[in-house]
């Protein structure tokens, strides 16, 4: 497939198997969580653009609830994965160990493990702050959040390798759009989270440095580490 990425330099990008198998899976799930949990599916949409419809849901949370909520997130790693794997090849970045198969395994195993430890900590501090509240709250909308955003760029990222690179790269631009969309809209959600519970705004600027854009920027410096030095051809 002849391509002409983001850096504007005419390559050749040949995506392999794995990435078609990889998008299948995604299909799978999307169709497992749309017959087994399409009420919940409902739900998770009308909770999301709606505050106290995201407190309801989190106080009546069923068993099918929690199923979704683990076939979601792996969809989200999975999407994010992939996301991350194309913008690289677009930017005319060396993929991670030269692989496709390897860069999307990491970063969805990555993205997935961040919002775990990053979920951890919040329930530490709520324990040792007395702040349970909050941190139950959030740490639901964090992930809620984040099975939207998961939901919003599979379908753009899963076309990527089958159309012309002129297509892919406007709906990689639009998907970079939706995220930037997306992340505004979570930092509107904390605030919600912040007022409602009339804690002060020092504490929605401390979590935005520590626990938001610090982790953001070392998750960028250390793919970008990666990216340059740990890169073997097969």
């Amino acid at each position: 497939m002849l391509n002409v990425g983001f850096a504007g330099s005419l390559r050749v990008e040949a995506y392999p198997p794995a990435v078609t198998l990889f998008i299948f899976f995604c299909l799978a799930l999307l169709a497992v969580i749309r017959y087994n949990f399409g009420k919940n599916l409902h739900d998770s949409f009308l909770a999301y653009f709606n505050y106290r419809q995201s407190i309801r849901l989190l106080d009546e949370r069923r068993e099918s609830d929690r199923q979704a909520g683990i076939f979601l997130n792996i969809l989200f790693s999975l999407a994010v994965g992939l996301f991350i794997s194309f913008s690289i090849g677009f930017f005319g970045t060396q993929q991670l160990f030269g692989s496709y198969t390897i860069s999307i395994l990491f970063f969805s195993f990555a993205s997935g493990l961040l919002y775990f430890f990053k979920a951890q900590i919040w329930k530490t501090l709520g324990a040792i702050f007395l702040y349970q509240s909050f941190s139950k709250i959030y740490i639901f909308n964090m992930y809620l959040n984040n099975r939207i955003l998961g939901l919003m760029i599979f379908p753009l990222v899963a076309v990527v390798p089958y159309i012309s690179i002129m297509i892919a790269q406007y709906i990689m631009y639009v998907a970079f759009g939706l995220i930037a969309i997306w992340y505004l809209f979570k930092l509107l959600r904390i605030f919600q989270i912040i007022s409602v519970l009339k804690f002060s705004v020092i504490y929605f600027i401390l979590y935005l440095c520590a626990l938001e854009i610090l982790p953001l920027l070392l998750f960028v410096k250390g793919c970008k580490v990666l990216s340059e030095n740990i890169v073997v051809q097969f």
